[in-house]
């Protein structure tokens, strides 16, 4: 069985969206797990998400990344101006570090997909006018 959740590293949470994957003004990152029948739970509405204990441990992995990549989550959050190749350097490397973390996890991870405001190149003009 497959589960898509839906990370945002930003405010440090997991949403599971499986089957359809939301459009995001945020930067997200989609994780899709292999579940067994044991490892799933269903919400009040019927909807399909890991059971608390594995969903508690994919919580700790998006805080200790989190942790890890704090500075660059920063300079995205404020929208802050980085070297031309930056934000492909920290991506790339964010999302390494993710699937190590994940690989070690009791579920195993098919697919990660970057979805939502994740800057490639900026410029000081393509900067975004916060105050909008």
């Amino acid at each position: 069985m497959k589960v898509t959740g839906a990370i945002d590293l930003l405010a440090q949470e997991i949403y599971f969206v499986s089957p359809q994957k939301p459009v995001s003004p945020v930067p997200l990152i989609f994780v899709t797990f292999m579940v067994e029948k044991q490892q799933v739970a269903y919400t009040t509405d019927n909807e399909l998400k890991l059971a608390r204990t594995y969903e508690r441990q994919i919580k700790q992995i998006v805080r200790q990344i989190h942790a890890q990549f704090e500075p660059y989550l920063a300079a995205l959050d404020q929208d802050q101006l980085l070297p031309l190749t930056e934000h492909l350097k920290q991506q790339a490397a964010l999302i390494v570090a993710l699937d190590a973390a994940l690989a070690e996890s009791t579920c195993p991870v098919i697919r990660i997909e970057l979805a939502g405001s994740w800057p490639v190149l900026q410029t000081s003009a393509g900067r975004l006018d916060l105050a909008e």
